[in-house]
């Protein structure tokens, strides 16, 4: 008797064999990559995931699901017509770039007849920054992945020059969160006061849908990522509690855009899902917190969103170590896998059970 949760592994199954006839139908396949770019943003290479993103954006704030669909298709169009690899463009690792881009821009640019057409050069080039990254950190020895860097480099690059010359005023914003909100009495408070527990299950209730939506696009996925998810989201949940009270889940960037990824990238995507890798994951979240709060205020005065920083941070930091032989050798039960092997940690993890007793790790790093 099959257990209810591998009704999501049947139907990836049978949407990885629906692809396959994809490909001789050059246009469903891009609208096919495409939404697996959206899912990417959460490391779900699935257009399922990447519908049910797009709707839990759209039950949030619905006008940043245009700027999303239009930036991954640009990033991916731009991969498509510079003859990239099929494999990669399929697999929406191009449009992974161009979606944060296009989630990011509307709360910058207003709607205007230059904001579009810098949104369209900005997609494209992080495309072109993408191909460059990989060629010097994911191919080769190195094997890093590139996650979103170009989307930090580029969105800041436009956003300076705006700021320089003025087409985009600047608004200092000092974030809800930071060391300066650390309060034991507020902290206690909080604790025992019935109040606060009560806001807080409003603001989750009030973003029931948005959150239930996302949940369901990584577990559709992965049930490794989604566990990991879980413990990711709690983590900063609990801090922006203790810290600010309900109005501390307001901080989009210190959840959305720093625990949750670090969480599912080291807890089973890029790191081969076990125990010690969970704790690994949970240690890489904490320190993703406590980096967010240090440079978001520095940032803010200056109108510089974090964006993804801390996350790029953090999740390398904590790659790079496991992809060098000895400490591979070392530490073999914190086994980071090679690039073309982090699709699904599912699968990962059925790889890494099958290697485990190699003598040497690194030889099977490949």
């Amino acid at each position: 008797m099959r257990k209810p949760l591998d009704f999501f592994e049947l139907c990836n199954k049978w949407l990885d064999e629906k692809e396959t006839s994809l490909h001789h139908r050059k246009i469903l396949w891009l609208v096919n990559s495409i939404f697996k770019g959206v899912g990417q943003i959460l490391f779900c290479g699935s257009p399922v995931s990447g519908l049910l993103f797009l709707g839990g954006l759209a039950a949030g704030w619905w006008v940043i699901v245009p700027y999303c669909l239009g930036g991954c298709t640009v990033s991916t169009l731009t991969a498509f017509f510079l003859r990239r690899k099929k494999v990669l463009i399929g697999a929406g690792l191009f449009g992974y770039n161009g979606t944060l881009i296009g989630l990011t821009w509307p709360f910058f640019w207003p709607l205007s007849y230059f904001s579009i057409p810098l949104l369209i050069l900005a997609c494209s080039l992080s495309t072109l920054f993408s191909i460059v990254l990989m060629g010097i950190m994911s191919n080769g020895r190195v094997n890093m992945p590139v996650v979103s860097i170009p989307f930090v480099v580029i969105f800041l690059a436009f956003l300076g020059s705006a700021y320089a010359t003025g087409l985009v005023p600047v608004y200092p914003v000092e974030p809800i969160l930071s060391f300066s909100s650390i309060n034991p009495e507020g902290i206690y408070k909080r604790l025992v006061s019935l109040e606060e527990w009560h806001g807080l299950g409003e603001e989750l209730v009030r973003h029931v849908v948005l959150v239930g939506l996302f949940f369901a696009g990584i577990l559709f996925y992965s049930r490794i990522a989604a566990l990991c998810a879980v413990m990711g989201m709690s983590l900063s949940l609990v801090v922006a509690f203790l810290l600010e009270g309900p109005e501390g889940l307001h901080q989009l960037g210190l959840h959305g855009f720093t625990s949750l990824p670090i969480a599912i990238a080291l807890g089973g995507f890029f790191i081969a899902f076990n125990v010690p890798c969970f704790f690994y994951s949970l240690f890489a979240t904490l320190l993703g917190i406590f980096l967010w709060l240090l440079i978001a205020p520095a940032l803010a005065p200056y109108g510089i969103p974090v964006l993804t920083i801390v996350f790029n941070l953090v999740t390398l930091l904590f790659i790079l170590p496991l992809k060098q032989p000895y400490i591979a050798m070392k530490i073999p039960w914190l086994f980071a896998v090679n690039l073309s092997r982090a699709v699904r940690p599912e699968e990962t993890f059925r790889w890494y059970k099958l290697h485990r007793q190699a003598a040497r790790y690194w030889d099977n790093v490949i």
